[in-house]
């Protein structure tokens, strides 16, 4: 089931940290400088349903997803390190009518913690409410004219911690964040956490050749490597 946002606590010692986020809730915490971070508790939401995607193997993980091995290369050949972060992004649908779903950079750990470190992208926004990017990063584009044989690329934006939408960073490992962007609404996007892709199908376009329009939409996101 879905959580969403409670408590906010100031701490100054990684161990109160530690202490907030081992209660059995899940939280988020930001790390502003060694003597200073943000733990946000999250409580449980019976209007949602949370999907975590990321590399590891671990529980948490509602869908695994590994690397892959480029053109040419022996396919046994080892990925020493891997751009798909093992808890990459999590997507959390309402189970009510309309059936929204969100997507929101980085996904829970086995302790139900996401640790945004003091080198990470943050920021507090106007409402107070705390927010960054991660590392990897998690990008979004919504394909001119949807999943079709006549569609072509669309914009890609980065997605925040808290699910809000951004231009892209200057360099992926910039602590700068994009300009905020207008709300996404999409019957179909593609979604890349690094070489990471995946493809959100709503009902109504399920009739055309997705294979075709996905070679392309895959052939532009590898050039975004």
């Amino acid at each position: 089931s879905g959580v969403k946002p409670s408590t906010i606590h100031m701490v100054s010692t990684p161990q109160a940290s530690k202490a907030i986020s081992s209660r059995g809730h899940h939280s988020i915490s930001y790390t502003l400088s060694r003597s200073q971070t943000v733990v946000v508790e999250y409580t449980h939401d019976k209007d949602t349903d949370m999907f975590q995607v990321g590399r590891s193997t671990e529980s948490p993980i509602d869908f695994v997803v590994t690397d892959t091995v480029s053109g040419g290369q022996n396919e046994d050949a080892q990925i020493t390190q891997s751009t798909i972060s093992r808890f990459a992004c999590r997507i959390v649908c309402d189970r009510n009518e309309p059936y929204t779903a969100r997507i929101f950079a980085a996904g829970f750990d086995s302790s139900k913690n996401i640790f945004l470190g003091e080198k990470a992208a943050k920021w507090k926004n106007p409402d107070g409410h705390m927010d960054g990017l991660t590392t990897n990063g998690v990008l979004v584009m919504h394909p001119q004219g949807g999943f079709t044989e006549e569609s072509q690329p669309g914009v890609w934006r980065e997605i925040s911690v808290c699910g809000d939408v951004y231009t892209l960073r200057e360099t992926r490992s910039a602590q700068q964040r994009g300009k905020l962007a207008h709300i996404l609404h999409c019957i179909a996007t593609h979604i890349k956490s690094c070489i990471l892709c995946m493809a959100n199908y709503s009902q109504q376009r399920r009739s055309f050749s997705k294979l075709s329009s996905w070679s392309r939409l895959k052939s532009h996101a590898q050039l975004m490597e």
